[in-house]
């Protein structure tokens, strides 16, 4: 009798046993994914012609715009978003009587919103400007009253802060970029304290795309720097 006994225990405590490892779910452990960014970007450099009418304000005839060459930087193109760098060094122009021998120029800093198709690119364009406006003041036809600010027959330099906004097209064939934008630059001007349009500038040329690393990998953070992948 104590011999079926035990078998009986036994046969019991196995059904258990069993019956637990039916009922225990199996966990599945899945791999973490990380995040993929972009290893490299492009870098661009570029030459531009650009056709401005200058300081808008001082405008005393019906065409003083002024053609300017361009030196371009253009970082990134993997992302929506891109930034660029910009120089721009003016031909010299007179707006008489008012203004002569005037020369202009200008620096940028801009980020780019990019709309892709295929190998055209359409992008609003957004930023700062450093601008720089020189020329002999005559005094004559002053309607901004910039006498009770300069002397007559003097050469004054002006240096003002803008926003620029505006829209850009672009088309790539292999490394090469062929681009033309339009853009407008805002600020304040001398004798009134509006803020207005003081340039309009149209500018087409050529870059070349270069690959350098791309900055996002900076912003990965920590996640997934400390797991060990075994052999």
């Amino acid at each position: 009798m104590y011999k079926y006994t035990s078998y009986l225990l036994f046969f019991s405590c196995l059904c258990q046993v069993l019956n637990g490892q039916v009922r225990t779910p199996i966990r599945t452990i899945k791999p973490v994914k990380e995040k993929s960014y972009p290893k490299t970007t492009n870098l661009s450099l570029g030459l531009g012609v650009s056709n401005s009418a200058l300081f808008l304000a001082r405008n005393t005839k019906d065409y003083n715009n002024a053609l300017g060459y361009s030196a371009v930087m253009v970082y990134g193109g993997n992302k929506p978003l891109r930034a660029s760098l910009e120089y721009t060094r003016y031909n010299t122009i007179n707006i008489e009587p008012t203004w002569y021998t005037i020369s202009a120029k200008s620096i940028e800093l801009n980020m780019h919103t990019l709309y892709h198709h295929n190998a055209t690119c359409f992008y609003f364009l957004s930023g700062l400007s450093y601008n720089v406006f020189s020329g002999y003041f005559t005094g004559i036809n002053d309607f901004l009253n910039l006498s009770s600010l300069y002397s007559a027959n003097t050469k004054v330099t002006t240096r003002w802060l803008g926003l620029n906004v505006g829209v850009g097209l672009e088309y790539t064939f292999n490394k090469i970029v062929l681009f033309g934008n339009y853009k407008m630059r805002l600020g304040r001007s001398e004798g009134y304290n509006d803020f207005n349009i003081q340039d309009v500038c149209y500018s087409v040329g050529l870059r070349y795309n270069f690959l350098a690393p791309s900055i996002y990998k900076l912003f990965r953070g920590t996640k997934g720097r400390y797991f060990l992948h075994a052999n």
